[in-house]
């Protein structure tokens, strides 16, 4: 756990794509919490720098520079937040240094939950660094239990967050994704490589209207990595595609600037659920 009063140790934020990473390091600009950022080129939003005392940047495959990073700065401890698109890690063009093809070559498993549990031994024998769990400086974005909206579920959605429920941990299980879309007891999909929003947006256009998404941690998830998350973008997935109705797993899932989510969601008629 950190010491959270006095904030003396710096930490470090790797931070990939979208909102999360710029939310985690204004709440901890907040708590007056020293914060390096490391940043992938191309993918982490420049929002982010001015709640930093550093930010660096490196190239995607270069492993190598951010071991060599860390090692600068002297950081011991670091939070992942934001996604990294994964359909460019399969893209044969896709360059990686020396260190990441080690790497990668030596994880014989390549689901997210054995890349990102090797990448915490990786990094604790190359430069002494652990991995720390988000939701120690997120408890006040964390979805509670029960509906958030004004809109409340209906009872066939209702009977759609349930048997989502059930496919979603079932596909966490077997370390596929997070998210499934669903109606009348169909499975219109399951998020893979693409995403969530790219997956609600998939499967939404199977059902035309009145899809339902469910979002969980995988079972026996290390929340440390991949935590789930819901912004703006996964609101925006689902207006595109006539989707009302969204389940988030309690205490698990970081709802991004909540009080504005839950805003947006009640002015599009939309349902928000914490189950």
């Amino acid at each position: 756990m950190f010491k959270r009063d006095p904030f003396s140790e710096t930490l470090g934020l790797i931070a990939g794509k979208g909102e999360f990473p710029i939310i985690f390091a204004e709440a901890l600009f907040a708590l007056k919490q020293p914060l390096i950022v490391f940043g992938v080129k191309g993918q982490t939003d420049p929002r982010v720098e001015p709640f930093a005392k550093e930010t660096h940047y490196m190239d995607l495959g270069a492993l190598g520079h951010l071991v060599d990073l860390l090692k600068k700065t002297k950081v011991k401890k670091v939070v992942l937040a934001g996604g990294i698109p994964k359909f460019e890690i399969y893209n044969p063009s896709f360059q990686m240094d020396e260190t990441a093809k080690g790497f990668i070559h030596q994880t014989r498993n390549k689901g997210d939950d054995h890349i990102l549990k090797a990448l915490q031994f990786f990094l604790k024998v190359k430069c002494g660094v652990s991995i720390a769990d988000a939701r120690v400086f997120l408890k006040n974005l964390l979805a509670p239990k029960g509906v958030m909206t004004r809109r409340i579920p209906t009872p066939s959605e209702r009977e759609d967050l349930k048997f989502g429920w059930r496919i979603a941990k079932g596909i966490g299980k077997m370390d596929i994704g997070q998210t499934v879309v669903v109606k009348d007891g169909v499975v219109l999909a399951v998020e893979a490589l693409e995403g969530t929003d790219a997956a609600i947006r998939r499967g939404g256009k199977l059902s035309r209207t009145g899809a339902v998404i469910v979002k969980v941690a995988k079972p026996n998830q290390d929340l440390r990595f991949d935590l789930p998350c819901v912004g703006h973008e996964t609101l925006e997935s689902m207006k595109a595609v006539g989707a009302r109705v969204i389940g988030v797993e309690t205490q698990k899932t970081v709802m991004l600037s909540k009080d504005r989510l839950i805003e947006e969601a009640d002015q599009a008629d939309m349902s928000i659920l914490g189950i």
